[in-house]
């Protein structure tokens, strides 16, 4: 009886030589011989980075639809670290389409913090929505990763000086008008300060407490969420908006504030037992689809690219209602990706800056450490952490 031998051809040095020439005529700007060749590697090929290097054939070439089609399958089989979304991104905002350039680029943007093309690609189309909040704090990403100084980061610089210079000289005038117990004087003031330093806590906090001191709630609550948006652990913006929602009669966001403020008030024994007590007392006044209308506001923010408010929401449907966690969960982790993306590789790199640090290996541990001085916040532990370590070899 005859035997066959049955085997596998390994065909993966043919495939290695036909990507590297492919894109050797992608660096030459052939664009249409590399998407031949990577074309031709489909029926023995499938990944994410074929996929990706097709799109980007396809866009290089002014084809858009192909483009988009690979950009998709690539980030259909790797979704987070991939450079589909910044070409997305691209394609969207050629069609004018700003919502979805946005949410692609702050994609991007959640694997890559630290890409200033990205950040200013941000604050130009948040700008464009008249969205100054979201604005400015993509503008602040882009001068403090931007490695290219050239004239547009120096107007850009020199114009965000200049408004944090009027800022700080109208709620210097603000504060002085609340000594003197000139409300309207310090709205007056505080009004163009945060039009100029739209995402300064400071500003924001003490704007919405004016606004709160003179029974101005719905005002109070813009500035008080922007604060929160800022620092969602003020101890004394939870408290004012708390109050606020009781003040308006929204018991469901006092509550899911008051549910907030718990932690952060443990060690205090009396005031603990105080928010407990509120909780408690609040917790009677709803039920379990009560969190319908935080739902409704989630979606809105989230279609008009207010990601940090639908975060805020989202946050509020798991807090009224454990089980939506299972249907809005996805979109909290894809949130806070979009928000502080830095916290995830500033943690990262520390773990690992520490490792080679312990074994000696000061070189790679430097790089580590370097990577979490661009990222965190020079006043933070963090920064500090890395700084001490250091060694410049």
């Amino acid at each position: 009886m005859e035997s066959s031998d049955y085997y596998i051809v390994d065909n993966s040095d043919i495939e290695n030589q036909r990507f590297d020439a492919a894109r050797n005529h992608y660096l030459k700007g052939d664009y249409a011989a590399a998407l031949k060749l990577y074309l031709s590697m489909l029926n023995t090929s499938i990944s994410y980075k074929l996929y990706y290097e097709i799109g980007r054939c396809y866009y290089k070439l002014n084809d858009f639809l192909p483009a988009e089609e690979y950009f998709k399958k690539s980030i259909a089989l790797e979704g987070f670290k991939n450079q589909s979304y910044l070409y997305l991104g691209n394609i969207f905002y050629k069609r004018e389409n700003i919502k979805q350039a946005i949410e692609n680029w702050c994609c991007a943007y959640a694997y890559k913090p630290d890409d200033a093309a990205v950040c200013l690609n941000l604050a130009t189309s948040y700008f464009s929505k008249g969205m100054k909040f979201q604005s400015v704090f993509y503008y602040e990403k882009y001068l403090k990763y931007a490695k290219d100084k050239g004239q547009s980061y120096s107007v850009i610089r020199d114009s965000l000086n200049k408004c944090s210079e009027i800022g700080n000289d109208f709620l210097q005038k603000a504060q002085r008008a609340i000594s003197a117990k000139d409300n309207k004087s310090a709205i007056e003031y505080l009004n163009f300060a945060v039009k100029n330093m739209p995402v300064s806590f400071d500003i924001n906090h003490l704007l919405g407490k004016v606004y709160l001191d003179e029974n101005d709630n719905m005002h109070a609550l813009i500035y008080l969420k922007q604060a929160l948006c800022l620092d969602g652990k003020s101890l004394d913006v939870l408290q004012k908006l708390a109050s606020v929602f009781i003040n308006l009669g929204d018991y469901t966001a006092a509550y899911c504030t008051m549910r907030r403020l718990l932690p952060l008030v443990l060690h205090n024994q009396e005031e603990y037992l105080k928010t407990l007590q509120m909780v408690k007392d609040l917790n009677s006044s709803f039920d379990d689809l009560s969190y319908q209308g935080h739902k409704e506001w989630g979606d809105n923010y989230y279609d008009d690219n207010n990601y940090h408010l639908a975060l805020m929401e989202y946050e509020n449907c798991v807090i009224l209602n454990e089980r939506m966690l299972d249907k809005v969960g996805d979109r909290i982790d894809r949130l806070k990706s979009f928000i502080n993306p830095e916290a995830r590789i500033i943690k990262t790199c520390l773990e690992k800056g520490s490792e080679f640090y312990a074994d000696g290996n000061y070189k790679t541990s430097d790089k580590y450490f370097s990577k979490v001085m661009l990222m965190a916040n020079e006043n933070s532990a963090e920064y500090k952490l890395a700084k001490s370590r250091v060694m410049n070899v």
